[in-house]
């Protein structure tokens, strides 16, 4: 039950559903993000430390920067229920 309530808190911000969409493209930094959202790193660091303590995204570290892309997260059904409705929710981000 946790990891949904983790889930469901992770996609509560429009912010959080926008980076969400754009690592659906491919995994960038933090410093990308903020270029293209044009919000504070250190707003854009909160946001993805809430969307992997839902499991949504995970990081890496890539020399000296830390590089993050879109996870599957283990409250996920096996179906692809989840990956659908994402894929849906994510279409009207802008």
């Amino acid at each position: 039950m946790q990891e949904v309530v983790g889930v469901v808190r992770a996609l509560s911000a429009v912010s959080r559903l926008r980076i969400l969409k754009l690592l659906q493209s491919g995994p960038m930094t933090v410093a990308e993000l903020q270029r293209t959202l044009g919000i504070r790193r250190q707003t854009i660091s909160y946001h993805l430390q809430v969307l992997q303590q839902g499991g949504l995204v995970m990081s890496r570290v890539e020399g000296r920067r830390m590089v993050y892309a879109s996870a599957r997260p283990s409250a996920a059904d096996e179906g692809g229920k989840f990956e659908r409705f994402l894929v849906h929710a994510l279409e009207d981000v802008r």
